[in-house]
């Protein structure tokens, strides 16, 4: 545990120090979003490279860690994790590349493809699964778990990229989402690729979340939401391999609920009206709550607050009480009809408000 708290700080400090120097280089080299269009929600011209930031203090901490423990073998890193950091590579390369000189979609989905491919052969896979108290015979998805795998690791790559569009939204749900999953990973001793990748990433993310938190003085750009989509796809897999279970399965979709149903919702969106899947639009999730009169730190916040109830819902989970599970359940039915009344209220006092400065 000290080691995973050491690792968590450290990535936090160099994330700290190291978004500052991205500021300053996106200035530098002109690598700046300009609001251009009505799904853009800044009215200024902002750095978006700051994923950068999160990338090289994540690659620190990794390499401090290797450092003090490539000699110890119970607890150095794997061939699997050798899968990952050549995957996130490919996946950083194709972020940067894309922040720079703005990638056609079907050249990212080849990047995403790439680095799908790369972890599968290092042997992270989805292979299977179990049915506790119903078939104790894991169901073997040796036939398809290459697709399965790729399925997983692009999609939630795209989720997070997807709702990386209010200032903080990306990073502050990885962070909460990172933080669940690593809570389990320690809790049902999972492998330890699983909790080091996990720690660093939390760290990464908190110490970058400062500088994009509302009013954001970065974006983290298409480099740190892949990045991170990627890496939380990969933790999840690593995480549950010791003892893939229904329940191992739901967990992970649970604690990142927010990106997955956001992407669901879009591919549907889009399939209804004949759009592309990959074209991107202005009727996310965020996007809804801000038509909904809420500004941009509220909806931040209510989304923050949502993933929080899901990733305790996660970790309640995997202790198998029932009860308690219930309990959660009712508590986040209540929670989402409250927030619905919510933001109907707000959103009526804004049409008095707008009904008033006509009859003015």
């Amino acid at each position: 545990m000290v080691a995973v708290y050491s690792i968590i700080g450290i990535t936090f400090v160099f994330a700290i120090i190291l978004t500052p120097v991205t500021i300053k280089l996106a200035h530098r080299f002109n690598l700046v979003d300009v609001p251009s269009d009505n799904r853009r929600i800044h009215k200024k011209p902002m750095p978006r490279i700051g994923g950068v930031a999160i990338v090289l203090s994540m690659a620190i901490g990794f390499f401090i860690y290797y450092l003090f423990t490539r000699n110890i073998e119970s607890i150095a890193l794997d061939r699997k994790f050798v899968g990952y950091a050549l995957g996130a590579f490919v996946i950083a390369l194709m972020g940067i590349i894309d922040d720079i000189f703005n990638l056609r979609a079907r050249y990212k989905f080849i990047f995403q493809l790439v680095a799908g491919l790369i972890v599968y052969y290092f042997g992270i896979r989805i292979t299977g699964f179990k049915i506790p108290f119903i078939y104790t015979n894991t169901i073997n998805f040796e036939l398809i778990d290459l697709p399965l795998t790729l399925l997983w690791v692009i999609g939630i790559t795209n989720a997070v990229n997807l709702i990386d569009g209010l200032d903080g939204l990306a990073a502050g749900i990885s962070a909460i989402s990172a933080t669940a999953l690593l809570t389990i990973f320690i809790a049902t001793s999972a492998s330890l690729d699983a909790i080091i990748i996990t720690a660093v990433l939390v760290g990464a993310t908190l110490g970058f979340l400062p500088y994009n938190f509302n009013p954001a003085k970065t974006f983290m750009g298409d480099v740190g939401s892949n990045f991170l989509g990627f890496t939380l796809s990969i933790v999840s897999i690593l995480g549950f391999a010791k003892g893939y279970t229904v329940v191992a399965i739901i967990v992970p979709i649970i604690a990142l609920g927010v990106p997955i149903f956001d992407t669901l919702f879009a591919m549907v969106r889009r399939f209804v009206k004949g759009q592309p899947m990959l074209k991107p639009d202005g009727a996310h999730i965020h996007h809804r709550l801000l038509k909904r009169g809420l500004n941009q730190r509220q909806a931040v916040l209510l989304l923050y607050t949502i993933t929080s109830i899901l990733c305790i819902i996660s970790v309640v989970m995997i202790s198998a009480d029932i009860w308690k599970l219930l309990l959660l359940l009712i508590a986040l039915f209540f929670f989402v009809i409250i927030g619905l009344l919510s933001v109907k209220k707000t959103t009526d006092e804004n049409d008095v408000k707008e009904e008033f400065k006509h009859k003015d």
